[in-house]
């Protein structure tokens, strides 16, 4: 019997520690090699907003994080947009698509993140569709491509995942310095 108590007492001393033990934090991000997946919504601003609807956008990330603070990667991203330009036409969809090498500074705290990220590259245009306001020139599909933005991120507590907010400007000058912003929710995985 004596025993029998020692053992109950001992499982209700261990349960007790147990519970009153913290919870596991989270465990640190992984770096290396990754990738990134994230969609949301795209438009002009300033002059050109009111030459197209805001439209969709998909976002593709992939790159090298050779520090917890700090990646290079490659991104590209395509949005469809509705033009809303004087008639004829109407009902007319262009997209804009962007590839470019940018760079993510990162500062953590705990399970959550905030960046700000940057890059330059090539943006294309599908269409001569915003060539009667004077944004694209007869011909003219190609120009450079500079953006700058940031966002939050929460590390799942398995480390190789991680899904997040971001939000960006960018430019294209030689569209008439036609600028946007997107948001987007994305997923992240770290190899």
């Amino acid at each position: 019997m004596n025993r029998v108590r020692l053992a109950l007492s001992l499982a209700a001393c261990l349960a007790l520690a147990a519970a009153a033990a913290p919870p596991a934090g989270a465990r640190p991000a992984s770096t290396g090699f990754f990738s990134e997946a994230g969609a949301g919504a795209a438009g002009f601003i300033g002059a050109a907003a009111s030459d197209a609807k805001i439209g969709p956008t998909m976002a593709l990330r992939i790159g090298y994080e050779p520090l917890s603070w700090f990646a290079l990667g490659l991104h590209l991203e395509g949005t469809s947009q509705e033009a809303t330009v004087p008639p004829p036409p109407t009902g007319e969809w262009f997209q804009l698509y962007r590839a470019e090498a940018d760079g993510r500074l990162t500062a953590r705290v705990g399970a959550f993140a905030m960046f700000a990220e940057g890059g330059a590259g090539v943006g294309y245009i599908s269409s001569n569709v915003l060539q009667q306001v004077g944004i694209l020139d007869p011909g003219e599909h190609v120009t450079l491509s500079l953006d700058a933005g940031g966002g939050l991120e929460y590390q799942l507590q398995n480390r190789h995942y991680a899904f997040g907010l971001a939000g960006n400007w960018w430019l294209l000058p030689q569209f008439d310095h036609v600028q946007g912003a997107e948001a987007r929710l994305y997923l992240r995985y770290t190899y």
